[in-house]
């Protein structure tokens, strides 16, 4: 069976893409053009459910995507320097720009490096080239202001853009417009891309997932609950919730005469429900239907032995601090969770760095625990941290989270660098700084 891949973008970039797609016999191309980029997420929506791939015809789209995690594998096609060649010979061959010791251009999107390079090639000058790299965020008006502002200063005789919104907007305004179109060898290199992850998704897709969901406390539910009639009403709620979760996803549901219950299905499937691991609608359904704590572990693996392994590592990290979240921990050991949560972590139990290693048994934690911190304080954005932020974020008691603070600090890992006033009452909180070398918290 083809993989399907849906080509967002301008309406003569996506045919562009579809010709070129033809001969990718194991491809089959949905077209989904639009008129502008903001269409984007309207256009994804629409035909998401029908596609494996998303291939976006530029970056702007893409990260406009990429924003809103769609949950699908996603690629775009890449703008070279060498799409200028046929820009150039266009301003050229119309007179716009002649062979002198100036070319005063602007060109948006691309890096410097990949318009200056292969400029310098064919000997032409680039000291009145401006540039304007696109960055996550940037959108249609900046781009065109950037050129018209130029233009208008007379600084700029052409105006060179990858944007399709842009190059027609600027034409409106009477500015002398170039539109740079991806090469066909960078189409081919995207659908090649396409090919490849279609594979890998395909191989993906195949391992066996185990999921096991346990009532937090049940038997202290049990108790306070009004009748047994009441209990066994919410066990055929929950029944019918997941014999709806297995039907729904292909899955084996099996049950135990405990306070447990698991089921198996494929990878491929878990990511679809949970939008790539990002939300738990089985947990959230069973936590706002039957008002009881849950707590979900999934594992991945070759195996159901294996899967069933990690389903369990996974659920052990699910109830600490009291349980209520869902874990999940993939073949290579690496876990994501609290997932649905606003502080999701992505991190891995293992590691090969002999110096990540050598730190974790100097100050007494494990491997899993200092990459999960370095996971926690990207998402924060920032290396200082208070105790606090560390028991929310892990899932742990403020008495365990003070435990590895003080542990870090001990060994110059962290140091107190400030206080911070809560809210209410209560004593000032510590804020420590972190001093990992080598890691990128932003």
């Amino acid at each position: 069976m083809n993989m399907k891949v849906a080509v967002i973008g301008p309406h003569d970039l996506v045919d562009a893409v579809l010709h070129i797609g033809s001969f990718f016999s194991e491809l089959s191309m949905l077209p989904a053009p639009y008129r502008h980029e903001r269409e984007t997420l309207e256009i994804i929506e629409n035909i998401r459910d029908q596609a494996d791939i998303l291939l976006f015809t530029g970056p702007i789209p893409y990260q406009i995507a990429l924003a809103a995690s769609p949950g699908k594998p996603m690629i775009h096609v890449f703008y070279s320097g060498t799409a200028l060649y046929k820009v150039l010979f266009d301003c050229y061959r119309q007179h716009v720009l002649s062979f002198d010791e100036r070319l005063p251009i602007s060109v948006d999107v691309l890096q410097r490096n990949e318009v200056e390079e292969p400029l310098r090639e064919i000997g032409l000058p680039i000291d009145d080239i401006f540039i304007k790299t696109y960055a996550s965020g940037m959108g249609h008006e900046e781009f065109v202001a950037f050129h018209y502002d130029l233009w208008r200063a007379g600084k700029v005789t052409v105006t060179v853009t990858c944007v399709t919104s842009v190059y027609h907007r600027l034409v409106e305004l009477g500015v002398p417009a170039f539109r740079v179109i991806p090469t066909q060898s960078a189409i081919r290199d995207a659908l090649n891309c396409a090919l490849l992850e279609g594979k890998s998704l395909r191989y993906s897709s195949t391992q066996i997932a185990v999921g096991i969901m346990n009532i937090d406390n049940f038997e202290q539910v049990a108790k306070e609950a009004a009748s047994e009639y009441d209990i066994q009403r919410k066990k055929i709620i929950l029944q019918q919730i997941l014999i709806d979760f297995g039907e729904e996803t292909q899955s084996l549901i099996k049950w135990s005469d405990s306070d447990e219950v698991s089921f198996i299905t494929t990878r491929g499937i878990i990511e679809q429900v949970t939008r790539k691991f990002q939300d738990a609608p089985l947990l959230l359904e069973v936590m706002e239907r039957l008002q009881w704590n849950a707590s979900i572990g999934i594992g991945m693996g070759r195996t159901a032995n294996e899967a069933e392994g990690k389903a369990r590592e996974a659920l052990l990290k699910a109830k600490t601090g009291g349980g209520g979240n869902c874990f999940l921990i993939m073949q290579d050991g690496m876990v994501y969770g609290p997932m649905g949560s606003e502080l999701k972590l992505e991190y891995s139990a293992r590691s090969e760095n002999p110096e990540l290693i050598s730190l974790a048994k100097k100050v007494g934690l494990s491997v899993g625990t200092i990459n999960k911190l370095i996971s926690l304080c990207r998402r924060l954005g920032t290396s200082r941290i208070t105790a606090a932020q560390l028991a929310e974020g892990f899932g742990i008691t403020l008495r365990s989270a003070r435990r590895i603070m003080a542990a870090l600090e001990k060994y110059e890992i962290a140091s107190i660098v400030g206080e911070e006033q809560p809210a209410g009452r209560g004593r000032p909180r510590q804020i420590y700084s972190l001093n990992l070398e080598g890691v990128d918290y932003e």
